[in-house]
């Protein structure tokens, strides 16, 4: 199997404990394109879930006591009529089959489930629920960026059916990662050469090491749809800015902040003022949390926009001077050397 290929969205739904968990460890769901979002022995909070979570697939018991899943099935199609089914009983039953038929249920599991077959099941599914996705628009043609993306339906639908976790950011990345990270959604953030979903990244440190080096840009983590805008413009921030953001979120959001206003003449005081805490405080929290001062973390967000802008070419020194924050042009000459071993001319012309 691929390393890394489009993940759907899965329930899992059984009354007996020992059968679901047979049924989540039966095969490396991610390995066939799946990744639970829920499992249920409650078949009321499975629905209400369903509803809330709109999976790509729900595999579903038959017979269970409060909604059985037949019934299930017919509320989730009432509001996720895209939704597919799978039915995972231990009953050969022809009634059900013949309802399950009027449902449109994509398969027909057998408890005990037999590991082949549920395997053949899911490269068969994966392909339907892919070849039903294909004729939909394509996400990499709109820049997520863009505020008039989100007036479109098919971006709100895309957004929507994301699989979230607690941990989903948004990667802006130099180089494609394609097949180098699992749970990868490509999307287009503008002026970035590669951006995508990731469905889990806890770790945005070892995932720079792990990938050689590679210039990245992370967004804070983020768990629905409504924070995939703001993650989108924190990705960009990361990577314009050579930085990650913090795991402590006082710290996250005041390096947000200094991104945000390093074009301005900002001192520590102008910091202190803004989140209402001590320069002492704000030492600490930052020789904690980010393992160089605010101050110092804004020279750096500075610098590295500054060479983006050199090597772009079209402003003058001065100009990328006065872009970056530094009404001194010479102490940015400077600056910008003792960083990176040349002047500012030097680094343009090189590239």
């Amino acid at each position: 199997m691929e390393s890394e290929r489009k993940l759907f969205k899965a329930i899992y739904i059984d009354d007996e404990i020992w059968a679901l968990r047979g049924l989540l460890g039966i095969v490396d769901w991610t390995e066939f394109g799946f990744v639970n979002v829920g499992a249920y022995t409650d078949s009321r909070e499975a629905l209400e879930a369903a509803r809330e979570l709109k999976p790509d697939v729900i595999f579903t018991d038959i017979r269970m006591p409060d909604v059985d899943g037949m019934t299930l099935i017919e509320a989730v199609k009432e509001t996720s009529p895209d939704t597919l089914f799978v039915i995972v009983s231990a009953y050969r039953d022809f009634e059900i089959a013949k309802k399950a038929l009027k449902n449109d249920v994509s398969d027909y599991l057998i408890k005990p489930l037999d590991k082949a077959e549920v395997r053949t099941a899911l490269t068969a599914l994966y392909d339907k629920l892919n070849k039903k996705n294909a004729s939909s628009f394509n996400i990499t043609d709109c820049d997520l960026l863009s505020e008039a993306s989100y007036g479109s339906g098919d971006v709100q639908r895309f957004i929507e059916k994301l699989p979230y976790c607690k941990d989903s950011r948004i990667i802006a990345s130099e180089a494609d990662l394609s097949g180098r990270i699992p749970g990868l959604f490509p999307i287009t953030l503008k002026g970035l050469p590669y951006s995508y979903f990731v469905y889990e990244c806890d770790n945005p440190f070892g995932l720079e090491d792990s990938l050689g080096g590679i210039r990245l840009g992370v967004s804070m983590p983020f768990s629905s749809p409504e924070g995939f805008r703001e993650a989108a413009m924190q990705a960009v921030k990361s990577y314009k800015g050579c930085f990650f953001y913090s795991a402590n979120d006082q710290t996250a959001r005041i390096q947000e902040y200094l991104y945000d206003k390093m074009s301005e003449k900002i001192s520590i005081e102008d910091v202190c003022s803004r989140f209402f805490l001590s320069k002492s405080y704000i030492f600490e929290l930052f020789r904690e949390n980010a393992e160089v001062s605010a101050m110092g973390f804004l020279k750096k967000v500075r610098l590295c926009h500054a060479a983006d802008l050199l090597k772009a070419r079209h402003s003058t020194v001065g100009e990328v001077a006065e872009a970056v924050g530094f009404d001194d042009v010479g102490y940015f000459i400077k600056t910008f050397k003792t960083k990176f071993g040349c002047t500012p001319e030097q680094y343009a012309s090189s590239r």
